[in-house]
C-alpha cells in the first residue's frame, strides 16, 4: 500500500461550496473572507499579514487582499487548524508526527489503521483533530512501558484493587513518574496471561 501525503491535483477552491465560490474570487480574498475560511479572527489575520506570515497586498481602496494561493500555501502548512468551512479541526502530518512522537510512516498507518477522517488544502493532507486525540488515547497504551493505575485498568479490565495488591506482592514494579505512581505494564501481562490475577474479593 502506498500511503501519500500530498495530493497534487487537489484545488481547494473546488471544495467549497456554491455559496462562498459565488462570495469569493478565485483569485483574492478580503481579510475578512480569509478570517472566515481559515476559522481565525480578522484580528489574528491581520496580526500575521503585518509581520509578514501572510502575503498581502493593499487594494486601491486600502484594503488587504490576500491572493489565493498564498492563502492557501499559509493554511495548508499550519500545525493546527480549527473547525472551518474546508472541514473539521485538523493536524498537519508534521503536527501529528510532533504529538505521537512517531514517525511519518508509522503516523501515516496509525491514521489509516483507525480510519481517521482526513482532507485536503492545497497538496497537503489534514487529519481530524478529535478522532487522532481519540485513537492516540487507546494506542499510546499499548507503546508505553510503565502505565498509570487508570491506564492499566483500562488495558487489562482490571479492578485497581487487583493492581495494588500485585504491587504489594512484588508481582508488578511500581516506581513514580511526574509525582504519580505507574506500574510496569510487562510484570502485569505476565500475571494476565499465567492467569495468576488475583481473585477480587
Amino acid at each position: 500500500m502506498i500511503y501519500n501525503n500530498k495530493k497534487h491535483y487537489y484545488d481547494p477552491y473546488d471544495s467549497l461550496d456554491v455559496e462562498w465560490k459565488a462570495k469569493i474570487t478565485h483569485d483574492r480574498l478580503s481579510v475578512g473572507e480569509a478570517a472566515v475560511l481559515s476559522g481565525f479572527s480578522r484580528q489574528y489575520i491581520n496580526r500575521l499579514i503585518a509581520n509578514g506570515i501572510i502575503i498581502a497586498k493593499r487594494n486601491k481602496e486600502g484594503n488587504y487582499e490576500i491572493r489565493w494561493k498564498n492563502f492557501v500555501k499559509w493554511y495548508s502548512a499550519l500545525p493546527v487548524t480549527p473547525d472551518s468551512p474546508f472541514g473539521y479541526a485538523s493536524y498537519s502530518l508534521k503536527e501529528l508526527m510532533r504529538y505521537t512522537g512517531m514517525s511519518r510512516c508509522w503516523v501515516l498507518k496509525f491514521a489509516t489503521r483507525n480510519d481517521i477522517p482526513s482532507y485536503c488544502v492545497g497538496i497537503y493532507r489534514r487529519f481530524c483533530k478529535s478522532a487522532c486525540e481519540e485513537a492516540w488515547k487507546h494506542e499510546s497504551i499499548a507503546l508505553k512501558r510503565w502505565l498509570t493505575l487508570e491506564e492499566a485498568s483500562a488495558l487489562f479490565d482490571l479492578d485497581k484493587s487487583v493492581i495494588y495488591a500485585l504491587a504489594a506482592l512484588h508481582r508488578a514494579r511500581v516506581k513514580r513518574l511526574n509525582k504519580n505512581l505507574v506500574y510496569n505494564k510487562a510484570d502485569i501481562m505476565s500475571v494476565v496471561k499465567k492467569g495468576g490475577v488475583l481473585c477480587q474479593e
